[in-house]
């Protein structure tokens, strides 16, 4: 009899469980850069919880790692400490059905980035909002700046690697200082006022799921908060015991005993799926 992994089990007739595996720390590739800040909150919140809540989504590379596509924050705490394993879920990054998107964001002061800065390489140049986001829709800009007064775009010149080590200096000059809002939304009236005060919107370019791929071989990464990947079938609230990724077993066997515990929690009724969107209001 051929046996059914619990990462590979049914839930309904027509619902496959997301892929859940156990997985070397070592072969998880950043695309995006972690918040200090934030991962040394998750890292007192893990070692007092003792659990990973909800695991990071991760798309295969190679045979032999991963690329972390949401969770960078998540992956780099328990690298720090000192995990040789993570429980992920692994996705199928071809699969249409796995989106990438983009955030722009909304500050509320306009003082720190100007059309004045100075950045090597890069220049930031006047011109209508209509232009703007067409040069970041066709990739002739890093990324645009509109305020209330004018719009901008910065050109950059060099190579791929360049433009993304720009996109980090221009976030370093407001993360920390201001406010930051993560919206989809390019209209800055409208946000203006839907949040009621909207003094700047940082705009990026949209990038494919090649340049996330290139990026993780790259030693610069995206600023945080500005990919954005729509997953279906989310593995929340798994609630993976530390102890089991600390423990110094192959990955085998961790699989083996991360699936038992899995299959115990179906055969418990405690797995649910939900197929339609959900709204969060106390995330």
């Amino acid at each position: 009899m051929t046996r059914v992994q619990p990462h590979q089990a049914r839930v309904a007739s027509d619902v496959r469980l997301p892929d859940l595996r156990i997985v070397p720390s070592g072969a998880l590739l950043l695309h995006e850069a972690c918040d200090p800040a934030r991962v040394e909150r998750l890292a007192k919140a893990l070692a007092a919880d003792g659990v990973l809540r909800n695991p990071p989504i991760v798309a295969p590379m190679d045979a032999q790692t991963f690329v972390v596509l949401d969770g960078a924050n998540r992956v780099t705490a328990l690298q720090q400490a000192g995990l040789p394993h993570q429980a992920v879920q692994v996705v199928d990054y071809d699969d249409q059905a796995v989106r990438l998107e983009v955030w722009a964001h909304l500050l509320q002061d306009d003082g720190l980035l100007v059309a004045g800065d100075a950045m090597a390489g890069a220049q930031w140049q006047t011109m209508p909002p209509e232009a703007v986001r067409e040069g970041l829709e066709h990739g002739t800009l890093a990324c645009g700046l509109v305020t209330a007064a004018a719009a901008r775009g910065l050109r950059v010149a060099g190579e791929f690697a360049d433009r993304v080590r720009a996109l980090g200096e221009v976030v370093a000059r407001y993360v920390g200082r201001t406010p930051i809002y993560r919206v989809p939304s390019a209209d800055l009236q409208a946000l203006a006022e839907e949040y009621g005060r909207a003094a700047a919107l940082v705009l990026f370019p949209r990038f494919g799921k090649a340049d996330i791929r290139a990026i993780a071989r790259l030693p610069v990464k995206l600023p945080s908060g500005i990919s954005r990947h729509i997953i279906p079938q989310r593995a929340l609230r798994v609630n993976v015991d530390l102890a089991l990724l600390a423990g110094p077993e192959p990955t085998a066997v961790k699989q083996a005993r991360f699936d038992q515990v899995i299959r115990a929690r179906l055969l418990e009724h405690r797995v649910r799926h939900y197929p339609e969107p959900t709204v969060l209001y106390d995330e």
